[in-house]
């Protein structure tokens, strides 16, 4: 498995997701950085591929690859790697689908959690 192509050095969320993370921080007090974390487990773990027109809007708010990852970087680079031999996805686009996920799954999950409660549900279920 090809492991470059993954070289983005901070990424710049849709404003719409920019919105949703306030909302998810107001509901969990988590903050945006680790809802990115948990937003891109939920949409690589979702079928299908997030379509690129979709969430490829930058215009809200920028976090660095290191504040976004932290000292999870190897586990999550990890998963979306993993996620991009199964779906042949071309190393020139990995960097488009990181945000994708990312964007997508914001979406999802402050669709799923209302509050630390369903936080907690979906940590075990997934």
């Amino acid at each position: 498995m090809e492991l470059s192509g993954l070289n983005f050095k901070r990424i710049k969320l849709s404003q719409e997701s920019t919105k949703k993370l306030q909302l998810f921080k107001s509901r969990t007090g988590l903050t945006p950085n680790v809802a990115c974390r948990l937003a891109l487990g939920i949409s690589i773990a979702e079928n299908g591929i997030p379509a690129l027109e979709l969430f490829t809007e930058e215009s809200g708010q920028e976090i660095n690859r290191y504040t976004l990852l932290g000292e999870h970087e190897l586990v999550l680079t990890s998963l979306f790697l993993q996620w991009c031999h199964e779906k042949h996805i071309k190393a020139k686009d990995r960097d488009d689908y990181f945000l994708a996920h990312i964007n997508r799954g914001v979406e999802l999950l402050v669709n799923r959690v209302r509050g630390l409660e369903n936080l907690a549900q979906l940590i075990k279920a997934n």
